[in-house]
């Protein structure tokens, strides 16, 4: 049962990287509408879910699944946040270079991407481990990085329709494949190697939804914003009280 709704919530969001050329073309109140919607939903998965279970270092997940767990430090904490940071570290700079019309644009380009592939997998990679815990995380899980994708692809569509065409969507695709088979291979055995890739993927989700999904002031639908927030944040609540 993990396997098969983990299978089916890899291919919903490959199939975004193909349904972000539609969203592209609605009209800009559509995608603003979107983008605060998703942006909201982001945001507040990374703050009651992501964060949080970083902060446990995944007990949860080895009490549940069985992989071997470590003991708890600070240290552990503090080196998990670290890598938190490094995630966020790694996106901005790459955005950073992305922005910079010098001969090192292409490789920039080919480090963003790589950066949003690497996001792919990590999320495909733990994803049965985390439906381990609680079908409606991976749920609400693939809820958040959907529109992650979405607006991000969006982006990449209206400033580089050939290069998303003909590269950035079957690379963000085959990264979503290749994280599943590598957890279906070689699932994790220890919840630290877990609590890491949750970690980075954390950080790095944190970057690009405060630079990518939260819309400009002047173009946010606040009640749409408000209302992404809000759902997901019950919706990610619910299941804890429940559990309570």
């Amino acid at each position: 049962m993990i396997w098969f709704v983990a299978t089916i919530c890899v291919l919903i969001i490959a199939s975004c990287h193909w349904y972000a050329v539609v969203l592209a073309g609605q009209s800009d109140s559509q995608q603003q509408r979107l983008a605060s919607l998703g942006g909201g939903a982001g945001l507040a998965y990374v703050f009651v879910h992501l964060l949080p279970e970083l902060a446990t270092g995944g007990s949860e997940l080895s009490e549940t699944i069985g992989m071997i767990p470590y003991a708890p430090s600070h240290l552990i904490e503090a080196i998990l946040f670290l890598i938190a940071l490094l995630g966020v570290l790694v996106v901005f700079s790459i955005d950073v270079l992305a922005q910079r019309q010098t001969f090192l644009f292409s490789i920039s380009s080919w480090l963003h991407l790589s950066s949003f592939a690497a996001i792919n997998y990590l999320y495909a990679y733990s994803l049965p481990s985390l439906i381990g815990t609680g079908i409606e995380y991976g749920i609400l899980f693939t809820v958040a990085i959907a529109g992650h994708v979405l607006l991000a692809d969006r982006f990449s569509v209206i400033h580089h329709p050939k290069r998303f065409r003909h590269r950035n969507r079957w690379i963000g695709s085959a990264a979503l494949v290749l994280g599943l088979l590598n957890a279906f291979l070689f699932h994790p055995i220890s919840d630290l190697t877990l609590a890491f890739a949750t970690a980075f993927l954390g950080g790095g989700l944190l970057m690009t939804v405060f630079r990518e999904e939260l819309p400009a002031a002047n173009s946010t639908r606040l009640l749409w914003f408000l209302s992404g927030s809000g759902g997901m944040a019950i919706l990610l609540i619910i299941p804890m009280l429940k559990h309570a």
